[in-house]
């Protein structure tokens, strides 16, 4: 059962969260929604899915609203504010559990995840499921360019094979030059409709192997 929080971002907004997992977790996941104008929030099914099977294999998962969105303070933006936000979500389950923390994000939260895993390290892995590779105007400022990422953990990039928003072949492209294992899931969009027990299989092993 999910446990709401209110947390707060690095830069001192408050933020609404949602905490799942046992008492006693064996690791602690940061896990960033999609975009609000494609109807993201941390309560996204995909979203619920992946906590429901980290959760059942030991993490505690903790789920929080982006600026702007819900009840959480301040005003959304590109995606670059947000990492402020990821940050205070990291710091808020460290500060409840002495286990090892990762990071992941879908869509623009992937790309937010990777930009907060860069500023923050000491992170035991990134993963991102299909990622916001190239900026658009008044949307995203996508990926940061691979060549200035400072990414000590091991990085997972998922993207369907027929995803309709990131090219998969630009998210591969981007994930080699970043040193990260890329996943191409067939018959997948990018909501990865009926995909979803896949996906968190393939998350979660992939997290439970960087532990």
């Amino acid at each position: 059962m999910s446990s709401p929080l209110k947390i707060r971002s690095s830069d001192g907004l408050g933020l609404e969260a949602l905490l799942d997992g046992p008492e006693a977790p064996r690791a602690g996941l940061v896990l960033c929604h999609p975009h609000p104008k494609m109807g993201g929030t941390m309560n996204a099914p995909l979203l619920v899915a992946l906590t429901d099977e980290l959760a059942s294999r030991g993490w505690a998962v903790l789920r929080f609203n982006f600026r702007g969105i819900g009840a959480s303070e301040g005003d959304h933006g590109l995606g670059i504010d947000e990492v402020a936000d990821a940050a205070g979500a990291i710091a808020h389950i460290r500060s409840l559990h002495d286990v090892p923390v990762a990071i992941a994000g879908w869509s623009f939260g992937g790309a937010v995840a990777v930009r907060a895993a860069s500023e923050e390290g000491n992170l035991a892995a990134v993963a991102t499921i299909a990622p916001a590779v190239k900026a658009k105007p008044g949307i995203t400022a996508g990926l940061p360019d691979p060549d200035g990422l400072s990414l000590s953990a091991p990085l997972l990039v998922v993207c369907g094979a027929n995803d309709e928003l990131v090219d998969p072949r630009d998210a591969e492209e981007w994930t080699r030059a970043a040193g990260g294992r890329f996943v191409e899931m067939k018959g997948a969009n990018h909501f990865f409709w009926a995909k979803y027990e896949a996906l968190s299989d393939l998350v979660a092993s992939f997290l439970d192997e960087a532990l």
